[in-house]
């Protein structure tokens, strides 16, 4: 064999076994910015319209359980902090309601005041979706198990009427409508900033 030969089936070989490393598995896009898979890039792409998901990833130092349970409860704090943000838009929307004079002021808390202990106990029904190893781009990286957490539309719209409800604001129809499209409506905000980044 010629010294050209030889180089081009070693160059063909090494190109076939570096495609082969790929952590993507078949029929997954990468994500545009990263060789991560979307669904740890852009989970919210993944799920039901109205739903809420994050997923977080900690380093493969540990047994299974224990970074499993690390990257659910990780996971569910961005959920969590994704769900204040909606409720600051919610506060906002209601304060312009009664200074408009479209909803009476009433007595009772702010969304934000309640939002973390509903959240809270909301999220205990945010399952893990999704649970894989993830392998580093490099040795001093390492591996990494990522947790995709979900939070269905039907639990997600449970957690706005729960915030409603332990507020004790009393909101009519069509206001309570504004208010959910307005909590649905920052969230879609973020959503569309995650998918262009």
């Amino acid at each position: 064999m010629t010294s050209k030969f030889r180089i081009g089936v070693l160059a063909c070989s090494l190109s076939l076994t570096v495609a082969g490393c790929s952590s993507v598995m078949p029929g997954e896009k990468a994500g545009s910015y990263s060789s991560l898979p979307d669904w740890v890039t852009m989970p919210a792409q993944k799920i039901s319209e109205g739903g809420m998901a994050d997923t977080a990833c900690v380093p493969d130092n540990a047994s299974m359980g224990i970074l499993k349970n690390k990257a659910t409860a990780q996971a569910r704090a961005n959920i969590a902090q994704q769900i204040q943000v909606n409720v600051q838009a919610m506060d906002k929307t209601y304060q312009s309601l009664t200074e408009n004079g479209e909803q009476e002021s009433g007595s009772g808390q702010t969304f934000e005041s309640v939002s973390k202990q509903v959240t809270n106990q909301m999220l205990q029904g945010a399952i893990p979706k999704r649970v894989d190893y993830i392998p580093g781009r490099s040795e001093e990286d390492g591996d990494r198990l990522c947790v995709m957490v979900v939070l269905a539309p039907e639990q997600n719209r449970k957690v706005f009427e729960n915030i409603i409800e332990a507020s004790n604001r009393r909101l009519t129809p069509d206001n309570e409508a504004l208010m959910y499209q307005e909590y649905r409506a920052k969230q879609a905000q973020e959503e569309l900033e995650q998918t262009t980044e």
